[in-house]
């Protein structure tokens, strides 16, 4: 089957009024041939001009010459479209391969693990990339015929993902098996919440109740950095939470909290902002003073403020003050199946531009003996 990459080429065709034209215009002058019994023939009404094609073979040869170029510039492709009965199967590796053939029908397939060059599932698993998954798919919708029934079998939760769901240009049969093995260091590294504690030292049961609210995150499964240090040592651009004794916040801290940094004071004069959380008696818990600084309605002693042996609060406070989870490169394998569209799977693609600019060639030599000849037989 034949296919064209630049269509726009064909618009090369309007020349074909070109040598018609010629044709037409440098057609061949009637000559006068001397009749001695001329005179004796009765007067008749001289011909009606009319518009007539001389050297048509030649003619012929320059429109297909014409054409041809056309064509060349279109820049024509050879896919070949397959037997209707052939059928493939990629399995994802780090996926059993006796499971992979248990769970796909097609015993005449050709098997082949969904890596780069294809290796034959006989051979041993390649190295696991979650990230190359998606772009060996695509390229295997693209370069495969459009007749081969094309199945893929991938581990049931997916790695990798590029944020743009699967559209291939045909219908696949899409497996998912739980994987054998899964490649660690492939797996998207989770950020510590970095935690920058601020207490005078004069108030270790201030930074005794700081870190029991770390190690409670960190119980819930956090990962969590904590930096411990007192009162006006400087704080990392990385921390996402400051823990202060007190109200007092310097100018830095300040601007920090401006960039992103969310704080918690431990502030019983907290009488004012937006309640976000309250006890069980309706109490006021944390309220939000100004962007991304917070106040407890008491001060960092269980023993002043029993509040904060509440056993819900490390989770509410989480909650609240934990930045925002980037979005996951991972998705359940059967919710990212891939979507039917219309893109080009038509197969492999050979160019033809080397056979036109043959046939090109040899038309034009042609072209140019039958207009030597022309001329020949005219003088």
């Amino acid at each position: 089957m034949i296919s064209f990459a630049a269509a726009f080429g064909w618009l090369a065709l309007a020349a074909l009024a070109i040598p018609i034209a010629i044709h037409l215009i440098r057609r061949r002058a009637a000559r006068d041939v001397p009749f001695a019994a001329l005179a004796w023939l009765a007067a008749r009404t001289p011909p009606r001009r009319q518009w007539r094609l001389d050297d048509r073979w030649l003619l012929a040869v320059r429109l297909l010459l014409i054409a041809l170029l056309a064509a060349l510039l279109a820049e024509p492709l050879w896919r070949s479209s397959g037997k209707a009965d052939t059928a493939a199967v990629y399995v994802a590796p780090g996926i059993d391969a006796n499971a992979a053939r248990a769970a796909i029908d097609a015993p005449l397939a050709d098997w082949h693990w969904l890596a780069a060059g294809a290796p034959s599932l006989d051979h041993p698993a390649p190295a696991a990339d979650p990230r190359m998954l998606q772009s060996l798919i695509r390229e295997l919708d693209r370069e495969l015929p459009a007749a081969t029934k094309l199945s893929i079998v991938v581990p049931t939760e997916l790695a990798g993902l590029d944020g743009e769901r699967l559209r291939l240009g045909r219908e696949v049969v899409w497996r998912s098996l739980p994987a054998v093995s899964v490649s660690q260091e492939l797996a998207p590294a989770a950020q510590p919440f970095r935690i920058a504690i601020r207490t005078a030292s004069d108030q270790p049961v201030a930074a005794s109740v700081a870190r029991a609210l770390s190690a409670a995150w960190q119980a819930a499964g956090i990962a969590i950095e904590v930096d411990e240090q007192p009162l006006g040592v400087p704080i990392s651009k990385d921390s996402g939470l400051l823990i202060v004794s007190g109200s007092e916040l310097d100018e830095a801290t300040q601007a920090l909290a401006s960039n992103g940094l969310n704080l918690l004071l431990g502030d019983p004069d907290a009488k004012t902002g937006e309640v976000l959380l309250r006890d069980a008696d309706g109490q006021p818990l944390l309220r939000r003073q100004a962007a991304r600084i917070y106040a407890l309605a008491g001060p960092l002693d269980p023993v002043a403020w029993p509040a904060l042996l509440d056993p819900q609060l490390p989770a509410a406070l989480l909650k609240l003050l934990r930045p925002a989870v980037p979005p996951r490169d991972r998705a359940p394998a059967v919710s990212v199946a891939p979507l039917r569209a219309a893109v080009d799977s038509a197969g492999p693609a050979r160019p033809l531009t080397p056979w036109f600019a043959l046939a090109i060639a040899l038309l034009w030599l042609i072209e140019r003996l039958l207009a030597t000849r022309r001329r020949s037989e005219a003088t």
